[in-house]
């Protein structure tokens, strides 16, 4: 996998991953919204890897496998980041 790829799919992965926790959050206010942004993450971002490399016709070796398990924290802490961020710029720029 080149760098411009992971680049690319951790950027996607982190927005699908931010908005999927969002809507989740919404539909359930009682769970930890940290927890259930790692859940998500992991799925989302093996997931999608893994749907990104059968699209692109990468085969399964060792080190794509090793980046595919390196996804899930690097899409969660992205997400986190991203989301929190955006939040507190939103929130300053309305009061």
């Amino acid at each position: 996998m080149s760098t411009s790829l992971f680049i690319t799919l951790l950027t996607i992965l982190s927005v699908v991953s931010s908005l999927f926790t969002e809507a989740i959050k919404k539909t359930f206010p009682n769970v930890s919204s940290t927890v259930m942004a790692l859940v998500l993450s992991a799925v989302v971002g093996w997931i999608g890897c893994a749907i990104a490399y059968i699209l692109a016709g990468i085969p399964f070796t060792l080190v794509t496998i090793v980046t595919l398990i390196i996804m899930a924290p690097a899409v969660w802490l992205c997400a986190t980041l991203g989301y929190e961020r955006i939040t507190d710029v939103i929130k300053k720029l309305i009061v």
